[in-house]
């Protein structure tokens, strides 16, 4: 389902928790970071919204 940018308390921490998850290793400040944030949102935006989908979808991107 697509959320056209609205999210709920819920949703909110799993995006949070796949930025920091996902990031741990990028600086707070980075540009890489930033992208990928822009990644997770775009992913959920289009209906991707457990942590482990948005792991995977990011992982099969980057193969």
């Amino acid at each position: 389902m697509r959320h056209n940018g609205h999210a709920t308390p819920e949703q909110l921490a799993i995006l949070t928790e796949a930025l920091k998850q996902l990031g741990a290793d990028l600086p707070l400040d980075s540009s890489e970071r930033d992208s990928l944030a822009t990644e997770i949102m775009a992913l959920f935006e289009n209906g991707i919204e457990t942590l482990e989908d948005i792991k995977a979808a990011l992982f099969k991107r980057f193969e």
